[in-house]
Parts: C-alpha cells; structure tokens; sequence
C-alpha cells in the first residue's frame, strides 16, 4: 500500500482490500482447485466491477 487509507480517496481503499484478499488466496482457497480457482475468479471479477464502479485504478492479479 502506497498511500494510507483515507476516507475522501477510493483508490486507498482498493489499495487496502487487496492485500487481504491475496492473503485469503494464499491461506483458504489454494491455487490449482477448479472450484477453488472459479471462487477466485468470481472475487477478482467482483473486484472489477466495483473498482470500475467507483472509478478506480484495476489491480486484480497485478496486486500481487
């Protein structure tokens, strides 16, 4: 995270949301599982959205 988390700036919230996302990847839903590898999918995509939605910056795979 670049920036701390700030009420009046949305990219720090992405910011903060993804690092524990990964984390949960990493230590609950392991890579190479096809309904673990379709739960992340359905995550980075919500994660899309909402980041489109509030117009931010996408990070998805590259937060990592």
């Amino acid at each position: 995270m670049d920036k701390p988390l700030t009420r009046g700036d949305r990219e720090t919230w992405i910011e903060t949301i993804w690092p524990a996302l990964w984390a949960y990847r990493e230590d609950s839903i392991p890579e190479g599982d096809k309904s673990y590898d379709a739960q992340w999918d359905e995550i980075c995509t919500a994660m899309a959205w909402i980041t489109e939605e509030i117009g931010g910056e996408a990070q998805g795979n590259a937060g990592q």
